[in-house]
Parts: C-alpha cells; structure tokens; sequence
C-alpha cells in the first residue's frame, strides 16, 4: 500500500491521527453524557498512554525484551512493535473514570463508547504499512502488498484481516447507536463493546498470516484467549446486570392522560 508518505510512515501519521480523535470524540461524547471536563481528558490521557506506552510495554514483555530505558527513547517506538493497546487502556481507564465520576454508568459508556474511531484510523494505518496481514487467500476481496510493507509478503493475495477489523468495529458503532437510544441499556456499553469486539478480534485472528508476531498457548493466540475470556466475562455480567434492572413498564393509566392534568404538569 503506502508504508511511508515521504519520510514519515504512514502508520505513525494514522496512529496519531487515532490519538488525537479520542480527545475530540471524548469530549463530545462526555458533553451529550453529561459528564465533566476532568473525566473524558483522564480517559483521553490514558488512551495516549496506554495505546504507546503501554502497547510498547505489553509487546516487549510479549517478546521477552522488555527493558524501561528504552522506553524514553523515540526510535523504540519508531522500530515498530506495538500489542494490547485497548488493553492498557481499559486498565488505565475504567479505574480511573469511576473515581473521577460520580456518574458511574456514564462515566463507564464513556470509556466504550470513544473507542470505535479511533480505532479505524488506527486499522487503517496498519492497512496502508502493511502490518497485521493476513494468511494468502483466493477469495476476490483478497489483496495485495507492494514491496517495502512492514513485513507483508510482496505480491501474494492476502486476507484483508484489518479491513475484517474495520467492518467489525463499524458493527459496534451501528450496535452503540441503537441501544444508545434505549434507556434500559445506559451503562452497558462497555459490556457489549468486550462482547462484540472480543468476539469479532477471536475470529479476525484465524486468518492472520504473521504468526511470527504472536505468542500462541495452544491453539490459540493469547490475543484470542484474552478476548474469548473478555466475551466470556462481560456476557455473564450482561446477563446478570439484566436480572437485576428491571424493565421500566408502562401501566394503563400512566398511558391515558388525565383530564384535569395539562401536558406540562
């Protein structure tokens, strides 16, 4: 694709842009959830943080290479090597935002619901470098990487498995939407959010083709095995939130209007 926009990679460029886009994203989310400044920016703070500080930290420790003075250093981050970003950050973030709010549920939609774009930029850069390919394919979505990508073979069809992230995260964002408007579901975000991003990452990753870059237990790599437990864990929490939240019901006489009461009250 396009692994480099003169001397800048591309997916350094992308993976800002994502960055930047939370702290934009928060705030208006914060602003429509009725939260204050000081949490969308913890959140947005710990998105930074977590997506490059944590994610270097969490591929070096991955890769047994973890040392911290290199993480004050610019070119360990440049040489590439980035893992369980959204990890770090729902550790950073979840903690921190249910201090800071006293707002618990909304405060808790917030950390979910800022999540999806960003990500997308951040796929596509992965798409335009070359990384996060897939295994060869023949299917006729397959595609193909030119010379000089971030490790994808040259000129071999391969899945598209970061648009298959891509199309996964647009379903989020279509599942936030709906359930956004319905009341019985305010604070569950986050919950839906592990259940169908841990679900759609587990099935994404079948058809990765850089195995190299992945620690596998089994069959499965420990990305999968970290978003099956995830989906696991937040669909028995949905199912037991839903138990105990009754459902708001409407009676008959809360549906006829009283005659000798206006609409105002």
């Amino acid at each position: 694709m396009w692994p480099r926009l003169g001397p800048i990679p591309t997916f350094a460029i992308l993976y800002s842009v994502g960055i930047l886009s939370h702290y934009l994203v928060s705030c208006l989310l914060a602003r429509r959830l009725g939260l204050r400044r000081r949490v969308w920016i913890a959140v947005s703070v710990c998105y930074n943080v977590g997506m490059i500080v944590g994610a270097k930290s969490l591929y070096d420790i991955q890769h047994a290479q973890f040392n911290l003075r290199a993480l004050f250093s610019a070119e360990r981050y440049l040489a590439g090597g980035l893992w369980g970003g959204l990890l770090a950050y729902l550790c950073l973030s979840v903690p921190l935002a249910l201090i800071l709010s006293n707002r618990k549920r909304a405060a808790l939609d917030l950390v979910a619901l800022s999540i999806p774009i960003p990500w997308i930029f951040i796929k596509l850069g992965c798409l335009l470098n070359g990384c996060c390919y897939g295994r060869p394919s023949s299917l006729p979505w397959a595609i193909t990487f030119p010379q000089g990508g971030a490790g994808a073979p040259a000129g071999i069809p391969l899945h598209p498995t970061q648009i298959y992230e891509i199309v996964v995260v647009l379903c989020i964002l279509g599942v936030f939407k709906v359930l956004s408007k319905r009341e019985q579901w305010q604070g569950t975000m986050l919950l839906w959010f592990l259940i169908l991003y841990g679900l759609g990452r587990a099935a994404t990753e079948f058809w990765r083709g850089d195995a190299d870059h992945h620690v596998y237990v089994g069959p499965l790599t420990l990305s999968q095995l970290i978003c099956l437990a995830a989906a696991g864990v937040s669909i028995l929490v949905l199912y037991l939130v839903r138990c105990h939240r009754p459902e708001k019901r409407v009676t008959i006489a809360e549906q006829t209007p009283h005659p000798f009461r206006s609409e105002s009250g």
